[in-house]
């Protein structure tokens, strides 16, 4: 490190957040080249001086999963750091990955298996061994299926990626043979994605923060939570700091990101996908479209017919654009007419320019047509997998082993709950559930329309508490014949199950990750567990292993750590590297002469590709396919079909028609679209929706009285969903959630800043504090959703869990009281009607002085 004289020491106090916005070494130029910082991986002992063991592994606080660094001391963990040979990381951790070592040590986690002995619900509850847990539970599900009933196990999983999915789903539940699997996207992200697999195919979207010239966000918080937080926000830091890239954001709420923008734009709840199609008005009829984007419309699809040439697609997109003015959007927004033409122009002419949206833009019941008109938007301007703008992001691959055949299930089937609904029109339905609707599972057993569960299974995923309508979720929940989890938890799910399974916390267990790298190059990395787990604890992949044995279906592995050991063994490039043993050691790998990856959809398909066997040709949508790898019976089945009509089509995809040239363009993924991005979906019109990206407003806006507000919700930087609160570090800086609410709104109310208010809505009511602030438009209160727990330990809830012990010293130590109030209570399940997305930001209610 450079000498630090007193002169040096007051520019680094000046300069504090350009180091943390800086590259390699830290280097900033706001110290003038004078000062570099060295990067982590090594920690000391302040008592003794003495060097920590330092171990490789993974963050899984939330779904960014960094890689990181664990420091262990006389067999205990201490710290967490960032590892700092991670590329996609550079060395930085957030608030969240270094709370992160308090899910092993908390007082009141779950150490060892129990079982229910009162009532559900009463918290009555006795320890058995290990070996009785698995005899009922294994008991329970091998009769389901030798009974050829496997489909009555239901297992509901929320944060499960990686080597944890492909054991779990692909070599268990395959195995066990039920498809009755949920998931928890639809109430995270999920519309957002579906969103992308009508129109570019495969999630996510990287914002190339590097390289980028203009940041034009929407409804994204991404300074301090987005899904892939630290990679994104840290680049986003820098280009700000460094490069003076403007930044304008559009929220509801003065969030941190807002406050760090250039510029915040407040709107209006849900009228985002107005502002946005006003501004692709603008491009269009100011012809901001030539150029970068006119060039790139040749790979879009914006008319009936996918042949249409690009002056055609042009007018069409023009044509539907044109009853969307400033002034029209300016109208329902609250944002003026003049800043959204501006903002237009400054994104359009920008040199690259990144599009940003997120939950802001699409929890709303029109978030898939907001999400759909951001394509459009970044389309007209070019701004598509370029360096710079919104790109296709890119990920780790690994191999693993797969289910034995020998242990292949006898029978597979599955319960039609995870889906919501099938009848249009339903409120419970939704076009193109390709995430699922895990707000309507409960809902859905609940109605008894697809069949029931006998055994109800959820892991790392907490029912009555994540979903809207509480009450009624835990209602519903008392009614399932037999409930059980993995946890590490005792929380509002847990407590009405019949069984509870001390799983491991993920700083004890093994794992490879694969989360996507902003540098569109792709970083493999591992977990390792860096003590051994507390009590009886154990990886619920293990359990998984275990069950699987007992039944009669061995999954081809002893372990996760075995499975884990293997995959690395032989993954091409990570094998090569060193495999297992390598990645024990450096955590981290990618391979080192690999060019960041943009424009892929201008890859050529060879003849080749397109002759070999089983690949067809379908001139209606000029799309090459093979019908072998789909469900069609035969080659003349498969044409008269269609591609688009064909189950599983979008797994056959080769290569889209384009002139006299097939490229690769935009591949499929769970939905059949064309090669071409696709602005204009047939599929779309095909459930009676307009095919190009249309206005929404949603109902409960429509009917909206005078006198009733907006509820929305949000993130913060310190806690994870509902997944923290048991940490103490994470729990002492944020315990209470008042709702946010404009000082004209409030004083229309009588309301003061701190007075205790009611917000109902039309399902319930519940009692919060007001925070009345200048911070948040009118007509709208903001209560963002971490805290409120009924339980959680005695750091999230002030309740002593079950078997909980007392001897964290800092017990003594918690000098807060208050733990905030739970907004999903008063929230219905709502989805969107395309993608089943639930709506979180849409809810009416009453807000009253209490």
């Amino acid at each position: 490190m450079s000498s630090l004289s007193r002169r040096n020491f007051m520019k680094l106090g000046m300069a504090g957040s350009a180091l943390l916005a800086s590259g390699e070494g830290l280097k900033s130029s706001a110290l003038a080249g004078t000062m570099k910082l060295q990067m982590g991986g090594k920690d000391f002992s302040p008592k003794t001086g003495s060097e920590r063991k330092a171990i490789p592994t993974a963050c899984w606080s939330c779904v960014t999963r960094c890689a990181a660094m664990g420091f262990v001391e006389d067999g205990r963990l201490v710290k967490m750091e960032s590892n700092p040979a991670s590329i996609r990381t550079e060395g930085k951790m957030c608030s969240k990955g270094q709370s992160g070592l308090q899910d092993v040590y908390f007082p009141d986690r779950i150490l060892y298996p129990m079982k229910r002995v009162g009532e559900r619900g009463e918290g009555k509850w006795k320890r058995i061994s290990w070996d009785n847990a698995l005899a009922e539970l294994g008991a329970r599900m091998k009769k389901l299926r030798d009974d050829g009933h496997p489909e009555k196990f239901m297992f509901h999983y929320g944060r499960m990626k990686a080597s944890s999915s492909k054991l779990i789903k692909s070599l268990f539940l395959k195995g066990y043979g039920t498809k009755t699997i949920g998931g928890h996207t639809s109430i995270c992200e999920g519309g957002k994605w579906t969103a992308h697999e009508l129109t570019w195919g495969g999630h996510y979207d990287n914002w190339d923060f590097d390289k980028t010239d203009f940041v034009l966000n929407f409804g994204s918080n991404v300074l301090e939570c987005h899904t892939n937080h630290i990679p994104v926000s840290h680049r986003l830091i820098r280009a700000k700091v460094e490069r003076g890239v403007r930044i304008v954001t559009f929220d509801v709420r003065l969030s941190n990101t807002a406050a760090k923008s250039d510029e915040w734009q407040p709107i209006k709840p849900g009228t985002d996908c107005a502002v946005i199609l006003a501004m692709c008005n603008v491009v269009l009829n100011k012809g901001l479209y030539k150029g970068k984007g006119e060039a790139f419309m040749k790979f879009v699809r914006a008319t009936d017919n996918h042949d249409a040439s690009v002056a055609d697609k042009i007018a069409n997109l023009k044509k539907h654009c044109a009853k969307y003015t400033p002034a029209w959007a300016s109208k329902i927004s609250g944002v003026s007419a003049s800043k959204i033409e501006s903002l237009a122009v400054e994104y359009a002419t920008a040199k690259s320019a990144v599009l940003v949206s997120y939950r802001g833009t699409a929890a709303h019941y029109n978030g898939n047509e907001a999400e759909r008109a951001c394509q459009m938007l970044a389309s007209l301007t070019g701004n598509i997998d370029n360096p710079g703008g919104r790109c296709k992001a890119v990920g780790a691959g690994w191999e693993y082993p797969h289910l034995p055949k020998s242990s292949k299930a006898p029978v597979t089937k599955g319960l039609k709950v995870t889906a919501g609904h099938p009848d249009k029109g339903h409120p419970q339905h939704s076009a193109f559930p390709s995430h699922g609707m895990c707000q309507s599972v409960l809902k859905m057993i609940k109605s008894g329309h697809a069949g029931r569960p006998e055994i109800y299974m959820w892991y790392c995923y907490n029912p009555v508490y994540v979903n809207g309508e509480n009450d009624e979720n835990r209602e519903i929940m008392k009614t399932i014949p037999y409930l059980v989890t993995s946890n590490i938890v005792y929380d509002e799910s847990s407590k009405l199950a019949d069984l509870i399974l001390p799983d491991a916390t993920y700083l004890e267990r093994y794992d490879w990750e694969d989360m996507v790298d902003p540098n569109q190059i792709g970083e493999h990395y591992i977990r390792q567990a860096l003590v051994k787990p507390l009590g009886e604890s154990e990886d619920f992949g293990d359990t998984c292993i275990k069950l699987a044995e007992q039944m009669g279906f061995p999954l081809g592995v002893k372990s996760k750590k075995e499975f884990v050991q293997k995959s690395c063994d032989m993954t091409p490039g990570v094998k090569e590297a060193g495999g297992f043993a390598y990645m024990q050691k450096h955590g981290v790998w990618h391979p080192a002469d690999k060019k960041p990856y943009y424009y892929r959809y201008k890859n050529v398909i060879p003849a080749s590709a397109t002759s070999k066997d089983g690949v067809i040709y379908d001139d209606s949508v000029g799309v090459y396919w093979n019908w072998k790898k789909t469900k069609a019976k035969s080659e003349a089945e498969a044409k008269k079909t269609g591609y688009t009509h064909t189950k599983n089509a979008a797994k056959g995809y080769v290569g889209q028609k384009i002139g006299n040239t097939v490229y690769e363009v935009f591949k499929p993924d769970k939905i059949p679209k064309t090669g071409y991005l696709e602005l204009y979906s047939a599929l779309m019109k095909e459930k009676g929706f307009n095919p190009l990206p249309t206005w929404m407003e949603a109902p409960e806006h429509k009917a909206m009285g005078s006198d009733d507000l907006i509820l929305t919700t949000y993130k913060v930087a310190v806690h994870i969903h509902s997944r923290s609160s048991h940490r103490k570090w994470a729990s002492e800086l944020y315990h209470d959630n008042p709702g946010w609410i404009n000082t004209k709104t409030a004083a229309a109310r009588g309301i003061s800043d701190g007075d205790r208010i009611k917000v109902k809505s039309r399902i319930s009511e519940i009692e919060t504090t007001a925070r009345v602030t200048e911070k948040i438009v009118p007509g709208v209160i903001a209560i963002s959703y971490h805290v409120g727990r009924e339980e959680s330990g005695r750091y999230g809830s002030g309740k002593k869990s079950p078997l909980g012990h007392d001897n964290d010293p800092d017990l003594k130590n918690m000098w807060w009281k208050t733990h905030g109030q739970h907004p999903n209570f008063i929230i219905p399940n709502t989805p969107d009607p395309v993608n089943g997305q639930q709506a979180w930001m849409d809810t009416v209610v009453k807000v009253t002085k209490a």
